[in-house]
């Protein structure tokens, strides 16, 4: 098949700041009442009641017993009591990829990584708050999870999705008796709708193709964007913008407008993207853009606004000493395709340099707050914060905030 031009526009993505004049007692109150919001609080029963469309953090973590079923807890924790809210569990089913050993591509590989009680604790402390294709798993009440299946013994994969009955729906066709390879559908994601599923298909030469099947029972495949996906190790698909394009990269984070997305991108570094008017793979090649110096200084969290990226130290220690082990923004509206930084586009540094390992764990729906997950040592703590420069931390002294936040990974925060 012969590739598509893909017509993103790649920026470089540095360290930077500039974030709300809150302060840090300000902000820690605006996260109380962002939290204590009730609008969405209908019918909460753990298990089966609608999820609150606001006011709750939401974590998935996965066990994988020896000889049960691996299970998917997805949990809604209010933020001001770090009580449970909602809880849904998803039995996977006995065919569906769950582990690394399989060799085949899924944000459910990546979930149940590692996800079990005191992993939390380890030398590196929590996740950081998850990418993109982790919170796609699933549909926007989390009624749904997608899905890879594998033919264990032909390796055959195609997509479906379980409900929390446990009931498995396979939406890929039977693999055809025609001599000729393998299907290979990888990285299922849920449009946040929830009318279809998303994938990418993969041919014995590398050869990527996105694609979608609507969850009606048509099982129509609509061919989105394809592409060489060499070099491209570790990639996965990221749904964005409306009508929905797929993002075929690694560690993609899409604004909360679906415009503009975060990616490392090989050769070049970490960059901010334009989301393209159709699906794309996110490589350098197949794009114009300035590359990033390989000592570019953010790793990008996630987004405090549709232009507003919050970052970390790009190799765990800043070059700066003032940002050791601390947060900052970069506004990307000022950013000119250039590998110069404009003026004003970097901001100082959020919290106190210190010799602590400090991960974000959660951005607030409103982007004003931050919660991170601090290590000193072996102690594991967590703090709330105003996304602001110079803000003084407030640990979260509640019990249930370990419980919900040192394992698994943090979807979300509405």
């Amino acid at each position: 098949m012969a590739a598509l031009a893909v017509a993103t526009v790649l920026l470089p993505l540095v360290a930077g700041c500039g974030g709300s004049q809150d302060d840090a007692g300000s902000g820690t109150k605006g996260a109380k009442a962002t939290a204590g919001q009730q609008g969405g609080r209908k019918n909460t029963d753990q298990g089966s009641g609608i999820f609150p469309d606001s006011g709750v953090i939401v974590t998935a973590a996965c066990s994988v017993p020896a000889s049960k079923p691996a299970v998917v807890t997805v949990t809604g924790w209010d933020p001001t009591t770090w009580e449970r809210t909602v809880t849904r569990t998803f039995t996977v089913p006995a065919e569906a990829v769950v582990a690394e050993a399989d060799d085949v591509a899924s944000p459910l590989v990546e979930l149940c990584a590692d996800n079990f009680p005191g992993a939390g604790t380890s030398e590196d402390g929590p996740r950081a708050v998850a990418a993109t294709r982790l919170r796609q798993l699933f549909d926007k009440d989390f009624s749904r999870m997608a899905v890879v299946l594998i033919d264990r013994e032909t390796e055959a994969t195609g997509v479906g999705y379980v409900d929390t009955s446990g009931k498995l729906t396979k939406l890929s066709g039977e693999r055809s008796e025609d001599f000729g390879d393998a299907p290979r559908e990888e990285n299922a994601v849920f449009a946040q709708d929830g009318n279809a599923v998303w994938f990418t298909e993969k041919d014995s030469s590398e050869h990527v193709r996105i694609a979608s099947r609507s969850v009606a029972g048509d099982h129509a495949v609509t061919e989105q964007a394809d592409g060489d996906a060499s070099y491209m190790d570790g990639a996965g698909l990221a749904l964005a913008g409306d009508p929905v394009r797929g993002l075929f990269g690694k560690e993609v984070r899409v604004s909360p407008d679906g415009r503009k997305a975060t990616a490392f991108i090989t050769w070049q570094g970490y960059n901010v993207a334009d989301v393209p008017q159709r699906s794309a793979l996110l490589k350098a090649e197949r794009v114009k853009a300035a590359r990033t110096p390989y000592d570019a200084d953010c790793q990008p969290y996630g987004w405090v606004d549709d232009m507003t990226v919050l970052c970390g130290p790009r190799l765990g220690e800043a070059e700066d000493p003032e940002r050791k082990n601390s947060f900052w923004t970069l506004d990307t509206s000022r950013l000119d395709g250039t590998a110069d930084l404009p003026r004003g586009a970097l901001g100082d540094p959020i919290i106190p340099a210190t010799d602590r390992k400090n991960t974000v764990r959660a951005i607030s729906p409103d982007g004003k707050q931050l919660i991170f997950a601090s290590l000193q040592g072996t102690r594991l703590e967590f703090f709330i914060s105003a996304i602001a420069s110079g803000a003084t931390p407030k640990k979260i002294a509640a019990g249930g905030a370990d419980k919900a936040l040192s394992v698994g990974d943090v979807l979300e925060w509405r």
